[in-house]
């Protein structure tokens, strides 16, 4: 038997839907950069009266950086989602170190490569590490230079209104650090959440592969079992039957010769009963449950008469009550197999020494469950073996003529319809079989 594991991967949806909004927030940050810049290019080129060459330099930078955020906008609509990021990380990078050289610090240029570090964590992720820390280790390093180094390209700044522009670029850093940031506490709560269901996912796992560990475990030993079974309740009546044939061909008596026919007859039976409980365990096994409605009343009657080679079936008395509520609809062909299996049980291990043998097959049903119960006053069963009669070619004792599989059988079907089988039994009192069915 073999038996598959699935893997354990993130869902398609989840890493769909995680890099659609890292395209979203890419498109909104390049929208506000070229509002900002926008608005800074209005009020440096427009109200503010141009002094000097470092002027102009700012507006163009100012124009520069939204530029760049419209060529990251129609990269990134129109789908060039990786070229869209590094052109907005290297690009903003670089035209904010230039644009720190030519305005005082004091004016807070500088809050921009706060959300641009924020931004890297959201473009690159764990897979693409080596991305992600070029471009911290590259910001990180212009905005050292810059406020720390004091470094200054050109030697000259611009003159401007320090309180406004200060407030104005706190303001926009501000408003693109909680996009950057809200984007990340989205991404870490989405994060855990996968990860919970990860956990939950691979604990189902890990307890279907525990039941599937057992369920071989069962296998292998029943295969043992079952090789020694099949070579030994096979062979056995095969050779026997083998011998009785040799001595017909020798004997000259007919009393003896319709004795050796009677004696292979039985082994015949043996074996085809046999056959017929290798059949039942194999279609349990293999087959679906059906649901129709089931006749008790035939199925008893067909059960009993396949019984009559069995000695001292005559003597026995078969009783049987059906008590339902409404129709039963299940599966007829497991039913039929497991009264049969029981009604078969009780017929060889029965007391024939008692004045009223009898076996009595009860169905009832009460409150939308039914039942089968399987009674007899026959030899019973030892306290110790009652827990050992449902396993696989177990036999009562070395007398016992069956193939040992009927009960298994029984226990199987018990399984596979999700029944509730329980047994009670007294030495020299008999014994009663239960199965209720939800």
């Amino acid at each position: 038997m073999r038996f598959k594991l699935s893997r354990l991967t993130i869902p398609e949806g989840v890493e769909f839907d995680g890099t659609q909004k890292q395209n979203i927030v890419l498109s909104q940050l390049a929208l506000l950069v070229i509002l900002i810049s926008s608005i800074h290019l209005i009020d440096d080129g427009l109200i503010t009266p141009i002094e000097s060459k470092y002027h102009v330099y700012l507006i163009v930078i100012e124009f520069m950086l939204g530029s760049m955020g419209l060529i990251t906008y129609i990269l990134n609509e129109r789908r060039y989602h990786g070229i869209a990021k590094h052109f907005f990380l290297l690009s903003s990078n670089i035209l904010l170190f230039f644009l720190n050289a030519v305005v005082p610090k004091e004016s807070g240029s500088y809050f921009f490569y706060f959300p641009l570090m924020a931004g890297t964590f959201i473009f690159y992720g764990y897979s693409e590490t080596i991305k992600r820390y070029f471009y911290l280790v590259l910001t990180s390093g212009m905005f050292i230079t810059l406020t720390i180094l004091n470094f200054n390209i050109f030697g000259l700044q611009v003159e401007m209104d320090i309180e406004y522009d200060f407030l104005t670029n706190l303001l926009s850093s501000i408003i693109l650090m909680v996009m950057t940031v809200r984007f990340l506490i989205k991404l870490n709560q989405k994060t855990e959440g996968n990860l919970v269901n990860h956990q939950q996912e691979l604990r189902i796992l890990m307890e279907e592969l525990k039941k599937k560990n057992i369920h071989l475990e069962k296998v292998n030993t029943e295969l043992d079992k079952f090789a020694y079974s099949v070579s030994h309740d096979l062979r056995a009546p095969l050779s026997s039957i083998l011998g009785l044939i040799n001595l017909s061909l020798i004997e000259n008596s007919k009393e003896k010769y319709k004795q050796y026919m009677g004696m292979m007859k039985n082994m015949v039976h043996k074996l085809d009963d046999f056959i017929h409980d290798i059949m039942n365990y194999s279609r349990n096994s293999k087959l679906e449950i059906k649901q129709e409605e089931v006749d008790f009343n035939a199925i008893v009657k067909e059960c009993v008469s396949k019984h009559k080679f069995m000695n001292g079936w005559e003597k026995i008395d078969f009783i049987l009550n059906i008590d339902l509520e409404k129709p039963v609809f299940s599966d007829k062909d497991r039913i039929s197999i497991v009264i049969n299996n029981l009604i078969s049980n009780s017929v060889k291990y029965h007391d024939y020494e008692k004045d009223n043998p009898y076996i009595k097959v009860d169905v009832f049903s009460k409150n939308g469950t039914w039942g089968i119960n399987v009674k007899d006053n026959g030899l019973g069963i030892e306290k110790e073996y009652v827990n050992n009669i449902f396993d696989m070619f177990y036999r009562g004792n070395e007398n016992s003529t069956g193939s040992g599989l009927g009960l298994y059988i029984v226990k199987e079907i018990s399984d596979k319809m999700k029944a509730d089988l329980s047994v009670k039994s007294e030495i020299s009192s008999g014994t009663t079989i239960s199965l209720l069915f939800n």
